[in-house]
């Protein structure tokens, strides 16, 4: 998938440099340029863009009041030699501030995250609108999402604020979530609470012993709360 942009800068060596910039970037591709906010503006009342440069003084119109007007912005990163506008630009949902002269690097920095949230927002968009085909499920961890698959995960660890994703083949992953939340959002998909800590998958589980259940080499306690529902699911596999 290709991120469509567009260029609104009335100064033409920035365009030259932002063109250049977006040639270099596979998943990028340049489909307009514009002057002025009013040229952009005219332009994006007929065409759907996904990531717009854009300047913040200009004639007639400046950026920030262009984004005004605007009821459903595309993903937008500012480019501007004027710090001082940072701060209110983020009221509007900017994805970067790019201050000129824009070094390729930091340019980089700011398309990559556009996409990792444009991924990220398709994938959910495809998982809910077909979830019995959902195989996994985008989580974030630090800065970035990645692609867990139902059956690489033997059970959720809830630790406050937090859970901690234990896989078959990695480490414990912590994630900033609740246990309470990733209960629904899995329950169709043979995940189980069994404690108020733990949210566990059915297709591991090997042995339950009294108020214990075993995955792999993890030893799982079962609440008093959850026992009942957890044993009736089992018999019903």
């Amino acid at each position: 998938m290709k991120l469509k942009c567009l260029v609104v800068d009335d100064e033409p060596i920035a365009q030259e440099i932002l063109i250049s910039f977006i040639q270099k970037i596979d998943f990028l591709e340049l489909i307009q340029t514009a002057n002025n906010a009013l040229e952009a503006l005219k332009f994006l009342y007929k065409t759907k863009v996904d990531l717009l440069f854009l300047d913040i003084k200009m004639p007639a119109l400046n950026g920030l009041d262009m984004l005004k007007s605007l009821e459903n912005p595309p993903s937008v990163i500012l480019t501007t030699a004027f710090s001082e506008y940072a701060l209110e630009s983020y009221e509007f949902g900017v994805k970067d501030y790019l201050l000129k002269p824009i070094a390729f690097e930091r340019f980089v920095k700011a398309v990559n995250k556009v996409a990792h949230e444009k991924e990220f927002k398709i994938q959910q968009e495809v998982t809910e609108q077909y979830p019995v085909e959902q195989k996994f499920m985008f989580f974030k961890v630090d800065k970035k999402f990645f692609r867990f698959y139902f059956e690489e995960i033997l059970f959720f660890e809830g630790c406050g604020n937090y859970v901690k994703i234990h896989t078959s083949n990695n480490h414990p992953i912590m994630i900033l979530d609740k246990l309470s939340d990733l209960e629904k959002k899995l329950s169709k998909h043979n995940f189980i609470r069994i404690h108020k800590s733990f949210l566990v998958n059915l297709l591991h589980v090997k042995e339950i012993e009294g108020n214990r259940t075993f995955i792999e080499q993890s030893e799982i306690p079962i609440g008093a709360s959850y026992r009942d529902a957890f044993l009736q699911k089992v018999k019903g596999l």
